[in-house]
């Protein structure tokens, strides 16, 4: 089990040992832009590096970093590890059972939410703590189903017909991306 050894601070990149940032203020902040359509699949790249790994933060050693393919592909390897928290299926969800993933929140979203679940359950403030990613993840995932937080996953996760609960699902239901708002708000619009 991962999580009784002893919580990596460090990766080996082609026999070299660099520091990583393990805080989950930076794992949120690079899953944030993962998530954001407006940026393209190398900006995302680029910022999840440059926090990850503080050596190359510094735009002459991230140019350095890019002359080398083979330690650029495992960089970025090991980046991905580290997000997962060390597992292949660590972030799949399935929300009905039917393989069907569903966002059942968001950090950008929740976070005041987040926030007093984690300081209802353990007393954590997370303005304050240093919390590994792999331990911040654990803690989420262990929440318990009497905090706001996570009756509002449940409500978001809904999959009956249930008036009242599909009426509540619609009221607790994430802001859609922005292209697919001005999406629907261009077809609303032409029904009129």
């Amino acid at each position: 089990m991962i999580m009784f050894n002893k919580l990596p601070y460090f990766v080996i990149l082609q026999k070299t040992k660099y520091k990583i940032n393990v805080d989950f203020r930076n794992m949120i902040s690079f899953e944030m832009k993962l998530q954001d359509k407006t940026v393209n699949k190398l900006e995302k790249i680029e910022y999840g590096l440059k926090h990850f790994y503080p050596v190359f933060f510094n735009k002459e050693n991230y140019e350095i970093l890019l002359q080398f393919p083979e330690l650029y592909q495992e960089a970025c390897e090991k980046l991905i590890w580290f997000y997962k928290c060390g597992r292949d299926d660590y972030h799949k969800t399935k929300a009905n059972g039917k393989g069907i993933n569903k966002q059942i929140y968001s950090y950008e979203f929740d976070d005041e939410y987040i926030y007093s679940a984690f300081y209802e359950q353990y007393r954590i403030d997370l303005e304050y703590e240093k919390i590994h990613w792999w331990k911040f993840k654990a803690l989420l995932k262990s929440l318990k189903d009497d905090t706001e937080f996570v009756k509002i996953q449940q409500y978001r996760s809904y999959s009956g017909k249930d008036k009242n609960m599909l009426e509540i699902k619609n009221y607790w239901e994430l802001p859609k991306p922005i292209d697919e708002q001005e999406r629907l708000n261009n077809l609303y619009e032409s029904l009129k």
